[in-house]
């Protein structure tokens, strides 16, 4: 009772002004405080990027798959089979070159003619 008697007739008395102050913000309080902020910032971060989706990755470029190394006598005869046959179709379906087959006869043809003629 003699506290609130001195609190109301002192109010600024420097004592008392100084017990407010540490009543008010405790020390260790406040860094308890600040330490749990940074640490409830950290986790929303680490949420946030183990939930949001992962970029997709844009297709590469085809890579030719390379051949294993023992195959199969059966097995690598077949490929080497359709690979051939794959060179055979591409070969008869490719446009003949017309003008230079008739360089090469004209060529044949005179040179034909030039022995035929050393010779009579």
């Amino acid at each position: 009772m003699t506290n609130w008697f001195h609190k109301f007739l002192n109010p600024h008395c420097p004592h008392c002004v100084e017990e407010r102050e540490d009543s008010k913000v405790c020390s260790s309080c406040e860094t308890l405080r600040q330490q749990l902020a940074f640490a409830n910032i950290n986790n929303e971060k680490l949420m946030n990027r183990l939930l949001d989706k992962p970029p997709v990755e844009t297709p590469q470029e085809f890579r030719e798959i390379s051949k294993p190394r023992n195959l199969p006598w059966n097995l690598r005869k077949q490929m080497l089979e359709a690979e051939d046959r794959e060179r055979a179709k591409l070969i008869n379906n490719a446009p003949i070159p017309t003008e230079d087959l008739e360089k090469e006869l004209k060529i044949a043809t005179a040179q034909r003619e030039n022995s035929l003629s050393s010779i009579v």
